[in-house]
């Protein structure tokens, strides 16, 4: 079913005001240290692959999509040839990127050029990567970036990107990104060329360092509850941070994101399994241990459970390092994508 076609032109008119000469409006100024690679793969990018910008909710991936093309508008690209849509709009969703393309140029004649294409949410197109594939193999004038905060489980799938999407893994805000949206300013430090020189100094330029940087203690406490997802940054109150974290991040994903992409019908065990990775935050992963303390779960559904949780970017998992059988007998640690999901939760 295809919705009225007035009602498809009017959203998509929305969501693309440089159509009309008007200006991308609540952008920040500020820009993430992602956003250097991002662009210079959609400008110019070092061989003919579509761009995939991964991460977790609420991380900022839409809005380095729409710094990208504020950017490229700045450059004079033709605003007729670039476009935007979110595949999570009701109407939208009933479309196929196909169909879309086809009404976006019955909207806007296409200009001489390359196009430049952003799909937000990507992961509600069925079979986007089949799609995204023969676009990069027939559709050369074409640049397509696309957003996902789910990754495909289905090996066939992912295989069929091979050499036909480059990938950016978007992580939530590092503290000097937390500063910066904050407007805290950062006290100056000497240079560090690793982590290894760092340990290596003396002890005396250490305390020195501990001096200029204890302001900064505080600040990154409230970092470490707040969590590095820019709206809970820019809310006053701790608690309506963390509650935000909480409603708008974790229970999308567990609550909707689970059940619409992947099928999940055993919500309360996800959670449960969930919770018990945010109690042991950074430890071993010991599916046996995490069976035995949730006893309603086998091992199958847990082991599922995780790789879904993974795969929604809620957790990474650290495997283990090293040959031979010690990979074999050793076990990945998990980590939440955040410390502050943790404290939400």
């Amino acid at each position: 079913m295809i919705p009225p076609q007035d009602e498809l032109i009017a959203v998509i008119r929305q969501m693309n005001p440089w159509w009309r000469g008007a200006q991308i409006t609540d952008l920040p100024t500020w820009r993430r240290a992602a956003f250097r690679e991002l662009f210079s793969w959609i400008l110019n990018p070092p061989t003919h692959r579509a761009l995939l910008l991964n991460g977790a909710r609420q991380i900022g991936k839409t809005t380095l999509l729409l710094q990208a093309i504020e950017a490229l508008l700045e450059e004079k690209i033709p605003p007729a040839n670039i476009v935007y849509v979110t595949f999570d709009h009701p109407l939208l969703k009933l479309l196929t990127p196909d169909e879309f393309l086809k009404i976006w140029r019955q909207i806007e004649t296409a200009v001489p050029g390359v196009e430049y294409v952003f799909f937000d949410e990507i992961q509600y197109i069925p079979n986007w990567q089949v799609w995204l594939k023969h676009q990069t193999d027939f559709e050369k004038h074409r640049r397509i970036t696309a957003t996902g905060s789910a990754t495909p489980l289905n090996t066939e799938l992912q295989e069929s990107g091979v050499g036909r999407w480059h990938t950016i893994n978007l992580a939530t805000l590092s503290f000097f990104e937390y500063t910066t949206l904050k407007n805290i300013r950062i006290p100056e430090l000497p240079g560090i060329r690793s982590l290894s020189a760092f340990f290596e100094m003396p002890k005396a330029d250490l305390s020195a360092i501990s001096f200029i940087a204890e302001p900064l203690t505080g600040i990154f406490h409230d970092y470490l509850l707040r969590g590095g997802f820019p709206e809970t940054v820019k809310v006053d109150s701790l608690t309506v941070a963390q509650k935000l974290l909480r409603e708008d991040i974790v229970d999308k994903v567990l609550k909707r994101d689970m059940t619409a992409l992947y099928g999940v019908r055993r919500v309360r065990e996800l959670e449960q399994v969930f919770l018990y990775l945010c109690l042991h935050d950074g430890g071993l992963l010991d599916i046996k241990t995490l069976c035995d303390n949730l006893a309603d779960i086998k091992k199958p559904t847990a082991l599922n459970f995780i790789n879904l949780l993974e795969a929604t970017h809620l957790i990474y998992l650290l495997k283990p390092h090293g040959y031979g059988k010690e990979i074999l007998r050793g076990k990945p640690k998990a980590y939440l994508a955040d410390p502050a999901i943790a404290h939400a939760v």
